[in-house]
């Protein structure tokens, strides 16, 4: 197996089994069954709920029976991202995982480390009997990368513990005791089409590294539907015949696409070689592969008419992308961005959809309404969709306090206790659990939510140890 030289060979075996099973975002069944089945096996009390969501529990350990209860919380869905030209169906085919000894990722996909290894890490605390904890409760939640739905379907009463362990962190030494709410914006225009003039192109933009819109949008990465209208805002005059980028609303745009007729083809190709040499140095650091390029192609038999194809690139290009404002509250941490994530055509209709996040929720809602303005002035009907709260910091938490005690004393340094831009289920959570106190902690990740994410081995292993050795120590 590959995992067969690695130190904790339990923990990477339970990651291993949860990477067989699909599990994208609303097909979790399959995922669901095996956690029932894992319980069953392994003589521990588990059930589910209407929504999907899995609870587990078990007894205190010798002497520590009379301890209160802590929960273990991680989201069994993923992101679903794989390289272009790859045939991997993520409706059943098992994510390819390899590994160097020093870290894990996956074949031409997206790991699915998020949270697939916070699932892993709760299954190997549950399943190793040289570990010793108090009552414990594992909460695992489905939908939480469309939505965070399963968080918000939590069944109260199948819930006794009032300190919640979010394993859903992706940088280890640091706990996390609040994060930004956020919410999505959905246009759409209704399209009208004529037939095509002049001479077909298609236009591309591919290459960048994408990832968690939450976690890496301070990263200064190109947004591959940003750059698409970038481009077209350079055409005197063009007709789209089609447009598409984007993925997922959490996901950074790594590559958009369109097929456009112009007058004059060989202006249009020169330009988008232009734009190539202006991207590559802007981008040499935050995103070196950034491509654009465009080439002849098949002459569409209909493209939108001239007028709706200029509002759709000019609203594109309009569009606010990025960090908005950095928190004032706490030093380096990003406080409002939106994501221009996904542009399709859908029934004759162009869907352009963002997701905005903020821990401030009057900032929040101010830049949903700059969104809102400006996709009703190029004529795009537009609502907001999915909101959830932000999770405020509660800077006195004891749990944060006695985790980061433990920390220093397993580990030898000192963590960090902070907030973090990403949306996280403990603000929902506690708000459904009166008097539930949650911290949010996890291990070295990298570039989740694309082809280029990767799970640190060491840190895995020893924020697993960590979570084990802390346990004990929960007064």
């Amino acid at each position: 197996m590959w995992y067969s030289k690695l130190n904790n060979k339990r923990l990477w075996k339970i990651f291993s089994e949860i990477s067989s099973i699909p599990r994208e975002s609303g097909n979790e069944e399959g995922i669901r069954n095996y956690l029932l089945s894992w319980a069953e096996n392994c003589r521990i009390e588990a059930s589910s709920d209407a929504k999907g969501n899995v609870y587990m529990k078990v007894p205190g350990t010798k002497g520590l029976e009379k301890m209160p209860a802590t929960a273990l919380q991680a989201h069994i869905d993923m992101v679903c991202v794989k390289k272009e030209g790859s045939a991997h169906d993520f409706s059943k085919d098992p994510i390819k995982i390899v590994t160097d000894g020093v870290s894990v990722k996956a074949k031409d996909t997206s790991l699915g480390a998020d949270d697939g290894l916070g699932v892993a890490m709760i299954l190997d605390i549950l399943s190793d009997p040289d570990a010793e904890h108090g009552p414990l409760e594992a909460i695992f939640t489905v939908e939480e990368e469309t939505g965070l739905g399963g968080a918000y379907s939590i069944d109260p009463e199948k819930i006794s513990a009032r300190r919640l362990i979010n394993l859903d962190s992706e940088e280890e030494g640091l706990i996390f005791i609040g994060c930004a709410g956020g919410l999505d914006i959905e246009s759409s225009m209704k399209l009208k089409y004529e037939k095509p003039e002049g001479s077909a192109v298609k236009v591309s933009v591919s290459g960048l590294l994408g990832g968690h819109s939450g976690g890496e949008i301070h990263k200064e990465r190109g947004n591959a539907i940003k750059l698409l209208a970038r481009y077209l805002n350079r055409l005197p005059s063009f007709q789209i015949a089609s447009i598409s980028g984007g993925t997922r609303r959490n996901v950074i745009p790594s590559s958009a696409e369109a097929v456009i007729t112009v007058s004059d083809p060989d202006a249009a190709i020169s330009q988008a070689k232009t734009l190539q040499k202006e991207l590559s140095a802007e981008y040499s650091v935050s995103d070196p592969g950034v491509i654009i390029e465009a080439a002849a192609a098949d002459m569409p038999e209909r493209v939108i008419r001239r007028k709706k194809s200029q509002k759709i690139a000019d609203m594109l290009f309009c569009s606010p992308c990025g960090v908005r404002s950095m928190s004032t509250a706490i030093s380096g941490i990003v406080e409002t961005s939106d994501n221009l994530a996904i542009v399709s055509e859908e029934n004759d209709r162009l869907c352009v959809i963002y997701s905005v996040r903020s821990s401030v929720d009057s900032r929040k809602m101010a830049l949903a309404y700059e969104i809102l303005t400006l996709a009703d002035s190029f004529g795009f009907k537009a609502k907001i969709t999915g909101e959830y709260p932000s999770w405020t910091p509660d800077p006195e938490s004891s749990l944060a306090k006695e985790a980061a005690a433990a920390y220093k004393k397993i580990i030898g340094k000192k963590p960090v206790i902070t907030a973090i831009h990403a949306g996280l289920e403990c603000g929902i959570i506690n708000s459904i659990i009166p008097g539930m106190e949650s911290i949010s902690i996890g291990p070295d990740l990298r570039d989740v939510h694309s082809v280029n994410e990767t799970a640190d081995v060491a840190s895995a292993e020893r924020m697993a140890e960590f979570v084990k050795k802390m346990l004990p120590m929960l007064k």
